[in-house]
């Protein structure tokens, strides 16, 4: 699948989680002068009997595809008319191709479903599989989360490579945006529970380094650090609630990664009044 490079890659479906994920990225795109890619995956619903019927439903799926693509685009063009905008329709199940579309954006913004557990599923069978796999940024967007007019960006970090990048990623959004920016360190109680950070000594200078050198290359970026003892996600939905958007770090895809972070950075993205952006390194 060929994807306009560096552009912003949304996945649309019709629905009201992907019209909020394209108002978000169409806008997202005119702020970072960047494409937009609209991309509509049509999957196919089940089995099908034998090859005549697969051909069959493979043109009525595209037909429905370019119709919701092409509606998503005329929606996209009147949000932000200069954006230059590509509409792609695309056989295959939706979170492997923003995944391969990954491979060149600049960011991938997706849509989930509100809260409870047919979210929870429906989050879990696209957005957990992209916000784990992909090669870029991504951005969840809920239908029922909401972006505050100009409240902050808030970045979880725990002093690893991976909470660095969301630092990185969040002062820069900031800038862009001219937001101020909370860096919020959460940790467990250390009287109930092991510490998310075993070495609290060389955890604070890594972040000092990281926060101290960002705040020079964009120094009109106000920036607030906030200490919360408390589970990390607690602490960040909480924040979620006046912000703009929340930023966590993700280490990718091996077993042990999704252990220490992966439960985190979906469980941010399923419950957080606001759109959450996954970062890694």
């Amino acid at each position: 699948m060929s994807v306009v490079h560096d552009s912003v890659v949304v996945g649309v479906d019709g629905s009201p989680a992907g019209a909020a994920a394209l108002s978000w990225a169409a806008r997202y795109a005119a702020v970072e002068s960047r494409a937009l890619t609209v991309v509509h995956a049509c999957g196919f619903p089940g089995a099908m009997p034998d090859f005549e019927d697969i051909i069959a439903s493979e043109r009525g799926l595209r037909s429905v595809g370019r119709t919701i693509a092409a509606e998503a685009e005329c929606d996209a063009r009147v949000l932000e008319p200069l954006v230059a905008m590509r509409t792609m329709v695309v056989m295959g199940n939706a979170a492997p191709v923003l995944v391969e579309a990954s491979e060149t954006a600049a960011l991938v913004v997706v849509g989930a479903r509100g809260r409870g557990a047919l979210a929870s599923m429906l989050l879990g069978s696209v957005s957990s599989q992209v916000t784990r796999e992909a090669q870029c940024p991504v951005v969840v967007v809920r239908d029922d989360a909401s972006e505050a007019v100009r409240g902050p960006v808030v970045v979880g970090v725990d002093g690893t490579a991976a909470s660095s990048a969301a630092v990185e990623f969040a002062f820069h959004r900031a800038a862009m945006e001219r937001r101020p920016l909370t860096v919020l360190h959460a940790s467990w109680d250390l009287r109930t529970r092991v510490s998310a950070v075993p070495d609290l000594s060389s955890y604070a200078e890594r972040v000092a380094e990281t926060v101290a050198g960002l705040c020079e290359r964009y120094p009109d970026v106000a920036v607030t650090e906030r200490y919360r003892r408390g589970e990390p996600v607690r602490q960040l939905v909480e924040a979620s609630r006046e912000a703009s958007l929340v930023v966590v770090g993700s280490r990718g895809r091996r077993l042990l990664s999704r252990a220490l972070s992966g439960s985190v950075s979906r469980a941010v993205a399923e419950r957080a009044a606001c759109p959450v952006a996954v970062a890694r390194p």
